[in-house]
């Protein structure tokens, strides 16, 4: 059940961001530098994957009671991406830890867990635009019935100006509202269910990431599914 509620929020998501307002307010993030912008912030194509051409954010959710911290660096407009996903939570005791890596280039995609030392390797091409078309096909195009999306306008975000709209989903007792940069979601909030979820962009850096983000680690053993 929880695969499937973080399923389908990435799926909401997409929607909420593929038609996005790409304009930057007049206040310009603390975050983000003069030099910064003039390479990171050039106006991204409807087609591009990120509305910046190269950087990283930093990304903490809250679904289904699980609380995620989430580095993503990023260059080609999204096209190149490394997702770490470290993390450290007590169950009855015992303390989980959780280290993982996600890299894609292009269609080329590695799942690594970086405690265990070992890895997968897959192919998939998943379009700039329609992504959200295709994770509901997927699911087996159910999706979309019953869902409910209304325009709120636009909000202010971490200095930029996002488009906001809201999303109810009736089969899944879902109500969440989304804040959207271009393909970038920057923040989405409400219930599903009894439980609250939350996903949010916390800082965002438009420095080039090291090119070594986007490489597989030395020691890794990696198994092509």
């Amino acid at each position: 059940m929880k695969t499937r509620s973080i399923q389908f929020l990435i799926i909401i998501a997409c929607l909420c961001a593929c038609s996005g307002n790409k304009a930057k307010t007049d206040e310009t993030s603390e975050k983000v530098s003069v030099s910064q912008k003039s390479e990171g912030e050039t106006q991204a194509s409807a087609d591009k994957k990120l509305p910046f051409k190269q950087g990283s954010y930093v990304e903490e959710s809250t679904v289904m009671g699980i609380e995620m911290k989430k580095t993503i660096y990023f260059d080609r407009w999204g096209d190149w991406i490394a997702t770490e996903d470290k993390s450290e939570m007590k169950v009855m005791g015992y303390t989980h830890k959780t280290d993982k890596l996600e890299i894609a280039k292009g269609s080329t995609h590695w799942n690594i867990d970086l405690i265990e030392k070992t890895g997968t390797s897959y192919e998939l091409n998943l379009p700039s635009m329609g992504l959200a078309a295709a994770l509901g096909a997927a699911m087996g195009g159910k999706v979309m019935e019953g869902m409910e999306i209304k325009e709120l306008g636009e909000e202010d975000y971490l200095g930029y100006k996002c488009k906001k709209t809201q999303v109810k989903y009736s089969q899944m007792n879902m109500d969440v509202t989304v804040l959207s940069y271009g393909n970038l979601t920057m923040k989405m909030e409400g219930t599903m269910g009894q439980s609250k979820i939350s996903t949010k962009v916390v800082s965002i850096d438009l420095s080039a990431p090291p090119a070594s983000k986007f490489e597989v680690p030395e020691g890794i053993k990696i198994e092509k599914t």
